[in-house]
């Protein structure tokens, strides 16, 4: 990275810690108190959402400062197909990482839940919930993680289709679900790929999946092996300065 994208770069890490010391120190605050449940209410909603605004302002930065960084050490190809390959690819990450569930089971009428203060970046959330209709479940760091899993996918997959080497995009489908949500692919495909041993699926994510902090950690390596196989895909595309 040149310097200017270095620096917005460490001004997406300044502002995520940012907001992480913010929830450690005044975490209290992120929450009602049964006391004065409407005043404090009102208070956990501001803090939360000033959170997110900061995670997700932090985020961007990093991402920009990322496809800057790319976009100068390469000369990127034009992607055929790249858009359909991104429609489809985003509706299949929002239903294997749990974003979207298709004809799911339980109450016999309508549900909506939705809370506005909480744990930043996962809160506010949303559920609409259609009994063997349809389900839709979203919060702020799933809604990030499905746009970097999506984009970079469906790029990995305009690339092999250059090629016809599908072999290297397919695996994506899997960690790009991961990226979305780590314990919702599990269910969708560490299942079934030792689905056979129940008690290894359970030891699975009572170890993997046991904090919050560990989902976020998975989540982030799963899109950065993305990218790593995306920049390892368009290598051969690196712009040569040559001196005057």
């Amino acid at each position: 990275m040149k310097n200017g994208n270095l620096i917005i770069f460490m001004a997406g890490i300044l502002l995520i810690l940012n907001g992480y010391e913010i929830y450690s120190r005044f975490g209290s605050l992120f929450y009602p108190s049964p006391f004065n449940y409407s005043a404090t209410a009102a208070t956990a909603r501001f803090y939360t959402s000033l959170d997110d605004a900061i995670l997700i302002a932090g985020a961007f930065l990093m991402g920009l400062a990322i496809y800057r960084a790319i976009k100068r050490r390469y000369t990127l190809p034009v992607l055929n197909h790249f858009y359909p390959i991104l429609a489809i690819y985003t509706v299949i990450l929002a239903i294997a990482g749990g974003m979207i569930h298709i004809m799911p089971s339980g109450y016999h009428y309508p549900h909506y839940v939705s809370f506005f203060y909480g744990l930043p970046m996962f809160t506010p959330d949303f559920l609409a919930y259609y009994s063997h209709i349809i389900g839709v479940y979203i919060y702020p760091f799933q809604v990030i993680s499905l746009i970097a899993a999506a984009i970079i996918g469906s790029a990995i997959f305009s690339y092999s289709l250059r090629g016809l080497k599908l072999k290297k995009a397919t695996p994506m489908s899997i960690i790009g679900a991961v990226g979305v949500c780590p314990a919702c692919a599990t269910g969708t495909f560490f299942g079934i790929i030792i689905g056979a041993s129940p008690f290894l699926s359970n030891v699975y994510l009572d170890q993997i999946y046991g904090s919050t902090l560990n989902e976020l950690a998975i989540s982030m390596v799963s899109i950065a092996l993305m990218l790593g196989v995306f920049i390892y895909m368009i290598r051969n595309y690196r712009i040569v300065f040559q001196r005057q």
